[in-house]
């Protein structure tokens, strides 16, 4: 017996609530057949056309819905939700300025907007107006107590900017809520405030649940859900090269592609089979062009949907989704969210748990995430001896930099650097560089290019603790070579915490500059300390701020040990394991073959560890993992 059919809508009215409600239950090819049913028969009709315009942004078809929302706004000038509709639009198309005029008119109109309010404040912080950011989070919070994430945007936007006041007592109620299970942040923005791997989890997992719930394959995939142990069709068989699928809008001139370049290049392609999976950085130059040539495959996805990237991976016989973005900005978890592929991977993008129970492995290392600290990942823990981050050794090194006055450094200055992000630098840490500055009266402290406001509040915050603003030495931007020659005239980096140095860590090693870090509990935390356990340098870990600021002290007064230091490790990069390339590329190609032979057999997900039997030390340094 078949099933009655659910009666045809006789109004262009009925036809626009049933696109409303298939929206509203995500069916957006089907609303956009509703909406155009209603448009049909009343052309004139400015919430149909605005509608319409939401679900052809939320397909990726950025161009149709543009021309349906200046419909919208061309019956209706004065059509607040069509105005917020206009400025999402231009956000997805990279116009930060354009969407933000749109949402201030929008809120013009309707003051009482929040979601208007909300979209402002996250073009603001896009647009690094970290100040305007701050004040629209701040109003948002007022305005509707407990919007997500607004409290945490609003302590991130006062890191990025430098601006301390109110802080702790801002990032203690922050933590309390995240604790209390609120949803108060944002996974990125939380690893700057907290470096508890617990809270850290339970904020991944509010995060996931709200905004990228687990979600059905496409139906027009026509294919059952993967089970362990099954494959998907169009999967090499047994025995033939695995397909990996990486995903990232990141694939230009970004960290994560400094630091894997070299990995994706030197894939072993008898074995495995590269698939790029990429949306943005579309015009980024050599780095670009250098990575559309690793893969076996580059595809470009940015106008692409969630659901029909997903179709694409599961009919190319993707075996392992690789997602090298994780929850930072330009995010598409909604792919891993309909399991695109058998087994799903969070590497290298964010240094936390993804807090997912589709993504089955998380890349670290012993030290990164010691044994007995898994409870704190929703992923399964794979360990490379060797250490979790990659290093590209072609890159080009420069061999000198520019002298110290055209970098605005004093000559004869003792240069103690740290050029992690604004975000990631505390009072606390701030406090001890400004003790190490007046302990060491002939050094400067030199930062990374920031904004004027950042670098004014840091100059304040220096005065405040008796130090003069200009031993605070601000780096321009420059290119990534240019950037690297620079950390030839630096003789010691303060690592940060609770956030770590990854990428910027990796650079100074590599450019022979030793790193004093303080490690915590988390992956983000542990990061620095990572690299240099893998370098057999522990004597530069430390595990207190007071054994930090002692151990930083100690070197910096002692130019001989520094020295010494750095020819350990120039020795280190034409020699040790941990700058080898092939050596890592290796290791995480048995990753992925252990994962594959798991699923292959039927079994579950499960932690494992890959050994590195080249790994080596620096002149024979003691290992330890210090205390866990």
């Amino acid at each position: 017996m078949t099933a009655a059919r659910e009666p045809r809508p006789a109004t262009p009215e009925a036809w626009f609530a049933r696109g409303v409600e298939l929206q509203q239950r995500g069916a957006l090819g089907e609303a956009i057949g509703a909406y155009g049913e209603a448009l049909r028969v009343r052309p004139g009709f400015p919430e149909a056309h605005n509608n319409l315009a939401a679900a052809l942004r939320g397909l990726r078809r950025l161009e149709e819905a543009q021309a349906c929302v200046e419909r919208a706004l061309a019956l209706r000038p004065l059509y607040p939700r069509a105005l917020n509709n206009r400025g999402l639009i231009a956000l997805d198309a990279r116009h930060g300025g354009v969407a933000v005029e749109d949402f201030r008119r929008a809120l013009a109109l309707e003051p009482h907007f929040p979601e208007a309010l909300h979209n402002l404040a996250t073009a603001l912080l896009q647009l690094r107006r970290y100040s305007e950011a701050q004040e629209a989070f701040t109003r948002l919070e007022q305005l509707v107590p407990g919007f997500p994430h607004a409290r945490g945007n609003v302590v991130y936007s006062q890191l990025m900017d430098c601006d301390w006041r109110g802080l702790e007592h801002r990032s203690g109620v922050l933590t309390s809520a995240v604790g209390r299970g609120e949803h108060a942040a944002t996974p990125m923005s939380f690893l700057c405030v907290s470096g508890s791997p617990a809270l850290q989890l339970g904020c991944a997992k509010l995060y996931t649940q709200a905004f990228f719930p687990p979600a059905p394959p496409p139906s027009a995939a026509r294919r059952e859900p993967p089970v362990p142990g099954a494959r998907l069709p169009g999967a090499p068989a047994k025995g033939a090269a695995l397909r990996i699928g990486y995903l990232s809008g990141d694939l230009g001139e970004h960290a994560v592609s400094y630091l894997l370049a070299g990995v994706l290049e030197r894939h072993d392609r008898e074995r495995f089979e590269t698939v790029a999976f990429s949306w943005g950085r579309r015009a980024e130059g050599a780095m670009r062009a250098r990575l559309t040539r690793a893969f076996t495959r580059f595809i470009e996805v940015d106008e692409l949907a969630d659901e029909a990237v997903v179709r694409l991976m599961r009919d190319l016989g993707i075996d392992i989704a690789v997602d090298l973005c994780g929850h930072t900005e330009g995010q598409r978890t909604g792919i891993l969210a309909r399991r695109a592929a058998p087994i799903q991977v969070n590497f290298l993008g964010l240094p936390a748990t993804m807090g997912a129970q589709y993504v089955d492995y998380l890349i670290a290392d012993p030290f990164l995430i010691p044994a007995g600290r898994e409870q704190h990942y929703a992923e399964r823990i794979v360990r490379l001896e060797g250490g979790f981050q990659p290093n590209d050794d072609r890159r080009a090194l420069a061999p000198e930099s520019p002298p110290s006055a055209a970098l605005g450094l004093p000559d004869g200055a003792r240069v103690l650097c740290s050029f992690n992000r604004t975000c990631k630098i505390t009072p606390a840490i701030f406090s001890v560089w400004m003790r190490l500055l007046a302990a060491v009266p002939e050094s400067v402290l030199w930062l990374p290019a920031v904004h004027e406001a950042a670098a004014n509040h840091l100059r304040r915050e220096a005065t405040a603790r008796g130090v003069a603003a200009e031993r605070l030495v601000f780096a321009t931007q420059a290119p990534y070579a240019e950037y690297l020659a620079r950390y030839l005239r630096a003789e010691l980096f303060l690592d940060t915490a609770p956030f770590n140095g990854g990428a910027t860590v990796s650079d100074a090693l590599s450019m022979g500059v030793p790193v004093v870090t303080l490690a915590g509990e988390s992956f983000a935390a542990r990061m620095a300390g990572s690299a240099l356990h893998a370098l057999g340098l522990d004597e530069l870990i430390t595990y207190t701020l007071s054994e930090y600021e002692a151990t930083a002290l100690a070197l910096a007064r002692d130019p001989g040990r520094l020295r010494a230091l750095r020819e350990r490790l120039d020795r280190a990069r034409r020699e040790h394991p941990f700058f080898d390339t092939d050596r890592y590329r290796a290791c995480l190609e048995a990753a992925y073959a252990t994962m594959a032979s798991r699923q292959v057999a039927g079994l579950p997900p499960a932690s494992f560890t890959v050994g590195d039997a080249t790994a080596g030390e620096v002149d024979g340094s003691s290992r330890s993992n210090g205390p866990t």
